[in-house]
């Protein structure tokens, strides 16, 4: 097993991302209106970490956090629900880790701060990629 992937399966084992798909369960099936906010919450987070950092990993992070916001939008909105449930959880967990400040390296610190934010977004974008590119030529 690689060092990156040991690293990002810690993440992925560690408290803190078990919360974020125990809220993404509550919050798929009990709050489309609290999904809302999360998607308005991740973009802003998103938007302001592409304002301080000028990274082509932030780049990276920008597609993915626009991409899982869109693909949940439209499901909301009914426009677009060829996704199974726990492919939608594991996006909402993913945006829900991504804003939660204290995590498993807590976002104040400075240059590392959102690397765990970073694998995590990338960890469900790869896992999920066959379904993004379909939602990608929905669009």
């Amino acid at each position: 097993m690689s060092h990156s992937r040991t690293w990002v399966k810690r993440i992925v084992d560690s408290p803190f991302f078990k919360e974020a798909m125990e809220k993404s369960t509550l919050l798929f099936n009990q709050n489309q209106v609290g999904l809302l906010t999360l998607i308005k919450g991740a973009l802003q987070k998103v938007q302001e970490t592409a304002a301080t950092n000028n990274l082509t990993v932030v780049k990276l992070l920008n597609r993915y956090i626009v991409l899982f916001s869109e693909l949940i939008k439209s499901y909301v909105q009914g426009s677009y629900t060829k996704l199974p449930l726990v492919t939608l959880v594991k996006i909402t967990a993913a945006l829900l880790y991504f804003v939660m400040p204290f995590d498993f390296i807590p976002d104040f610190l400075p240059f590392v701060g959102f690397a765990d934010d970073l694998a995590i977004v990338v960890w469900v974008g790869k896992a999920i990629k066959e379904e993004l590119d379909e939602f990608e030529k929905h669009l």
